[in-house]
């Protein structure tokens, strides 16, 4: 009962979150088209303004993160599977995440295989899943920190990726919260990062799981289904 009850409060929430960010989205790019805007006239700004200026851009990015991870959290599953390369999508995602890593002069190392073979799965799905982890993992990270993503056959000959960092690390009592709904232990968090990286791994039938130690690093692990030939 107490699950049926639950359920239902989330379902309506996905609902109005959803609707609530759809009606966000239009004056949000106007706000982000005139921020544009303004950066690139920056250099007539004094240095308290710039500063006033950027606060503003990164602030608008985090709605526009908070809106992408909340309709991706109320969306209807879709299947669109194709076979790919995970190499091919983390590449993707570390070309979109350059410049977000370089503010913090964190450096992203890939130790990709060239031998795993291709996978079935929807590759949007999977590179907003790269992308939220690799986010987080710079979020987490010192300035002048590493963070290294590989690639590799397990001795089942599964594929396997990893997003490593040595950053803050997960506590105890978060491990056992990290992937519900609506948790974050971030000031500015939204809660749904990892539980639509979970919710849309699972729809792919790939399996999340996650190493971590406190003030030193944290290892998410992500396991693809073999592709069944007849």
């Amino acid at each position: 009962m107490k699950n049926e009850i639950q359920n239902n409060k989330l379902l309506i929430m996905g609902k109005l979150s959803a609707t609530l960010a759809h009606e966000i989205r239009n004056p949000l790019s106007a706000l982000k088209l005139n921020l544009n805007y303004l950066k690139m006239s920056e250099e007539e700004f004094d240095p308290e303004v710039i500063e006033c200026l950027n606060s503003c851009v990164e602030a608008a990015d985090r709605i526009q993160d908070l809106i992408e991870n909340t309709l991706e959290f109320s969306r209807t599953p879709t299947k669109d599977e194709k076979e790919i390369s995970i190499n091919e999508i983390s590449i993707q995602a570390v070309d979109i995440l350059t410049g977000t890593a370089k503010k913090k002069n964190i450096g992203i190392i890939s130790e990709l295989s060239e031998t795993i073979p291709m996978v079935l799965i929807n590759k949007n799905k999977i590179l907003q899943v790269f992308i939220n982890l690799i986010t987080n993992a710079i979020d987490a990270s010192d300035k002048n920190s590493m963070i290294t993503l590989r690639s590799y056959l397990n001795s089942k000959k599964d594929v396997i990726f990893e997003i490593e960092d040595k950053g803050v690390g997960i506590s105890e009592e978060a491990k056992e919260k990290i992937f519900t709904d609506f948790y974050t232990n971030k000031r500015n968090g939204t809660g749904l990062g990892l539980s639509v990286c979970k919710k849309l791994l699972e729809e792919s039938k790939c399996e999340i799981s996650f190493e971590s130690e406190e003030n030193n690093g944290t290892k998410f692990r992500i396991l693809f289904p073999k592709i069944i030939t007849i």
